[in-house]
Parts: C-alpha cells; sequence; structure tokens
C-alpha cells in the first residue's frame, strides 16, 4: 500500500513539472540610447507577427510582457516562465508613447527586434525564423533593436 502511495506522489510530482517557472534572461542592445525596450513573449505561433504599427499592444495575444530601460545601449529582462518553445518580438519606444510607431505604410520608425535574430522582410518574421527551445535555468536569448 505504502510503496503504491509512493510511486503514486513521484509520478503526481513529475506530472506537474512543467508548470514550475525558470528564470530567462533577455539581453537587449540598441544603436540608440535612449527610451524604453518594450518586448513580447510569445508561446503561441498564432499569435506571433499580429502586433501592428500605431496602435497600443494587444495583451490579449502575448503571453506576457516586458518594458526595461536602456542605458549606454543596453538593457536586460529577467522574467520568469516554464521550460518550452517562445519567440520573442521587441521594440525601442523612442517617443515615449508606448506604441511602436510607423509610417502610414505600416512600416516602423522606432527600433525593432527579434529573438533568434529574424530578420523583416515585408513584414513580420515567422515564428519559425524567432522560436527558441527555453530548456535551462538562466539561458540568455539576444534582442538587437535596430531600425529598418
Amino acid at each position: 500500500m505504502y510503496k503504491s502511495l509512493l510511486f503514486l506522489s513521484v509520478i503526481i510530482l513529475f506530472s506537474f513539472e512543467n508548470l514550475y517557472s525558470e528564470t530567462l534572461i533577455i539581453k537587449i542592445e540598441s544603436k540608440y540610447d535612449d527610451g524604453y525596450a518594450m518586448l513580447g513573449i510569445y508561446d503561441k505561433k498564432d499569435n506571433f507577427g499580429k502586433a501592428k504599427v500605431n496602435e497600443k499592444p494587444n495583451a490579449d495575444i502575448v503571453l506576457m510582457g516586458a518594458v526595461v530601460k536602456i542605458t549606454n545601449k543596453k538593457a536586460t529582462a529577467i522574467i520568469d516562465v516554464p521550460f518550452g518553445e517562445y519567440a520573442i518580438a521587441g521594440f525601442q519606444d523612442l517617443d515615449g508613447n508606448g506604441v511602436l510607431s510607423g509610417n502610414f505604410l505600416g512600416i516602423p520608425k522606432e527600433p525593432v527586434g527579434f529573438s533568434g535574430d529574424a530578420k523583416v522582410r515585408f513584414g513580420p518574421p515567422k515564428w519559425n525564423d524567432a522560436v527558441f527551445q527555453f530548456k535551462k535555468v538562466n539561458q540568455e536569448v539576444l534582442i538587437f533593436l535596430d531600425k529598418i
């Protein structure tokens, strides 16, 4: 009886392993030393790349967001998420309006960047170009912000 209970307890503990959050470190570099880096962390392919210029970020499509001050062209965001598959999109809010400012064609005027150094080509990068596996504690991801 006790062996069965112990075995069941071990199975339950390992079943919930993915529910625990671990530390992910997002290093941000930019060519510009002003404003805040605004990041969206995505865990769903269908939601990635849906943000639009000149619109407030939609909290319903991101797993979580982070805002960090850029100092000396660098910043670091530390977040806690479960191990898994993620993509990160970010921009540098140079004008302080809280949105990714863009022109009438929808091209961003402010620096943007993505995990995996995914490039913008006639629109946001594809999920497969930006996705990464978060699988170790204190894993670092680099986001380089630059104007298009």
